[in-house]
This record gives C-alpha cells, structure tokens and sequence, in this order.
C-alpha cells in the first residue's frame, strides 16, 4: 500500500470514528421515511421486563405485545419489600389507526378520559399512525445501556397536546418496545425510563 492510500485509508477511518462517537454522544438522524420502515418490520409479539428505581420504591415493568394488544403492568414495591400497588391498562389498535383503552383498565379515572398515549404505551400509538399513514416525526438513534433505540419527537406525535415537560419516547429498535424517554432540555434519558438489566423478547 502506498504512503498516500495509508493516509487516506487512516483519514477515512478517523472520519467514520468520529460520526461514531458523535452518534453516541448527540444521537443519529433517521427520516420519518425510515422510521415507517422500521415498524413495518416490528414483530407482532414481544415482552419487556424491568424496573424503575425511585428514592422510596421500585417500579416493577412488564409490557407486551400480541398482535394487535398492547397491555402494561406496574407493580410499585416499597421498602421493606412492602408492595404498594399494581397498575394494569391496555389498548389495542385498529386496523385504521384508531387506538382504543382495553375495557379492564385500572385505575379507571386513568383510562376514563381521552388523553393522549405516552409512556411505554407509546409503541401502540406509533403503530396507529403507521397504519393511518401518518407517521412524520424526527427521530434519533441512540442507545440506552447498550440497547440501541429510536427515540421520536412527543411533539410530532402529540400536535394537539404538547406535554408540559416534553420527553421523547425511546423504542427498542427491533421490537419496537418503548425502553424509556429522552430529555431533549437535559440531553438525557430521564422519566419512565428502564434502569440496566431489563429484557425484551420478542415472542
């Protein structure tokens, strides 16, 4: 190899380094184009299972897929290994996009109303708008304790109802399991956001 083909090869590889780290660092752009891709090729089923820590209490996660059902469980354990509630809801998408609450969803003043999907539901409505061919969101890649992730913009999902504290859903990228949430003012993955050791399985 030639002293010039070296430099060259050795520019080239300290140029893909560097969009490499910055990618870890600030996140990939991905077009709304690919992301439609992307979920097309979503599994029907998967389960997550992991925790979130708070200073008094862990959450522990379940959430999962079949077909069409999207359901979540939320066991809060105290100190002491003292349980302190369960939380089960669910939805389920249509064949046009329409996203529904599963009848059974507790707490009821919860799921009674209207208000728009977020937190690790989020996968239910991005499958809706995918259907309704209406998915056009900014969307970075990331990674979350190793486990490389779509984060999408609340904004574009929610048009009508902008989050008072803007957080971005994360998914995994091949299951489509909403993993935790991207703070874009504090550059961080913050909120309901699974701490490392979870699993996600597609079934």
């Amino acid at each position: 190899m030639t002293a010039a083909r070296r430099t060259g090869t050795v520019i080239a590889a300290a140029a893909a380094f560097t969009a490499l780290a910055a990618c870890t660092l600030t996140g990939c752009a991905t077009t709304p184009a690919d992301l439609a891709d992307v979920v097309a090729g979503w599994p029907d089923q998967y389960r997550v299972e992991g925790t979130k820590a708070e200073p008094l209490y862990t959450e522990l996660i379940e959430a999962e897929r079949d077909g069409d059902v999207f359901r979540l469980r939320i066991d809060a354990i105290g100190q002491g290994d003292a349980p302190l509630g369960t939380q089960t809801t669910g939805v389920q998408v249509a064949a046009d996009g329409t996203v529904t609450w599963l009848p059974g969803c507790r707490p009821a003043a919860a799921c009674a109303d209207d208000r728009p999907i977020r937190g690790f539901l989020t996968t239910a409505l991005v499958v809706g708008l995918a259907r309704a061919d209406a998915l056009d969101a900014a969307v970075t890649d990331r990674e979350l304790h190793g486990t490389p992730v779509l984060c999408v913009d609340d904004a574009a999902l929610h048009p009508d109802a902008a989050a008072t504290v803007p957080l971005d859903p994360c998914f995994d990228r091949e299951t489509g399991a909403v993993l935790g949430h991207w703070s874009p003012d504090s550059a961080a993955f913050v909120g309901p956001t699974l701490a490392p050791g979870f699993t996600v399985t597609a079934t």
